[in-house]
Order: structure tokens, then C-alpha cells, then sequence
């Protein structure tokens, strides 16, 4: 089937302080879709443009959907575009560490090491290969890394967002 663009009545989007990665939230109903997710849009621009889609159905009602996606996204723009019902929007990107000094201090990491993030997931596996993949592109030939510290933290002014770290430490 083909996927047909819907649009959403909520979009969201999280990071934790200066990570490369962003959560995109979106919520809405649609009437005889499923299959709903977000997807970066064909137009090649920068930075791009996202849009949530999905497959129409032959079944009766609205149905309600979240979805989520977290993409890699440069650290230096503080805004996601998304594709809405009336038009193109800037949808500011959360920094879920501002003004919180307590997380920002949980989240401080030492000389080498590196802190990995997984957004929105039950596998903390996924913030250890976060962590592993930010040493392997500072081009270090042999390192061995150590967990320091690790957790999840659900903040109760995002429901929508929760996360794993991991702090790991690495030597060369």
C-alpha cells in the first residue's frame, strides 16, 4: 500500500544537552490509518524536513496515534522542521538538561570519557554502543573503556521523554 502524509496535532522534539541526537514525538488521529511513523521528507534540504506517514485502512473511526523517532541531528541547530496541516513549522528542539543544574551535574563527564544516550527505549545496551561509537570517531587506534556510571532518568515535566546513560571512561 501506498503511505499517505498525515498530520500530526502535537510534535515534540528532545535532547540532552549538546548530544547528537534528537527525539521527535508527534500525536494525532486519523481516520482510517495505521502503520503510522515518522519519516525524513524526499526534499534534499538543510537541515531536513520531517513528516509523519501511514497506511490507510478499511476500518471505520479515528484512531489515536504516538510516534517517535529518534534521529541524528547536529548539535549546533536548535530546531527540528516538520511537516504540519498548515505548512512547514519550526518546532523548537528541548534541552531537557536547561536550568536543571542537578541532572547537569548527574550527566558530567570527566577527562576521557564520553557519555552515551538511548532516548525512549528499554534496552540500555543501546547507550553502552552510543557511548563505544562516540570514542571510535575520535580515530583512537586501541582504547579499552570502563563503565563509571549509568542510569535512566524520567523527568516528570517531559512525559514523553525518558532516557538511559551511560558515562563511560576510555583509555588509549
Amino acid at each position: 500500500m501506498n503511505n499517505h502524509i498525515i498530520f500530526p496535532i502535537e510534535v515534540e522534539a528532545f535532547r540532552v544537552g549538546e548530544d547528537d541526537k534528537v527525539l521527535i514525538v508527534a500525536k494525532g488521529r486519523e481516520e482510517g490509518i495505521n502503520r503510522v511513523q515518522i519519516q525524513v521528507s524526499a526534499a534534499t534540504i538543510y537541515p531536513p524536513m520531517y513528516l509523519v506517514v501511514g497506511e490507510p485502512i478499511n476500518e471505520p473511526g479515528y484512531f489515536p496515534y504516538t510516534v517517535q523517532k529518534t534521529i541524528a541531528y547536529p548539535s549546533n541547530i536548535d530546531y527540528i522542521q516538520f511537516q504540519t496541516g498548515s505548512g512547514t513549522k519550526r518546532i523548537p528542539i528541548t534541552d531537557v538538561t536547561e536550568g536543571d543544574d542537578d541532572l547537569k551535574k548527574l550527566l558530567a563527564s570527566g577527562e576521557n570519557q564520553v557519555v552515551g544516550y538511548a532516548y525512549n527505549v528499554i534496552d540500555m545496551n543501546k547507550a553502552i554502543v552510543d557511548a563505544t561509537d562516540k570514542v571510535r570517531k575520535m580515530n583512537i587506534d586501541f582504547y579499552s573503556a570502563e563503565i563509571k556510571r549509568s542510569g535512566v532518568v524520567s523527568l516528570s515535566h517531559f512525559s514523553d521523554f525518558q532516557f538511559f546513560y551511560v558515562i563511560m571512561e576510555y583509555k588509549e
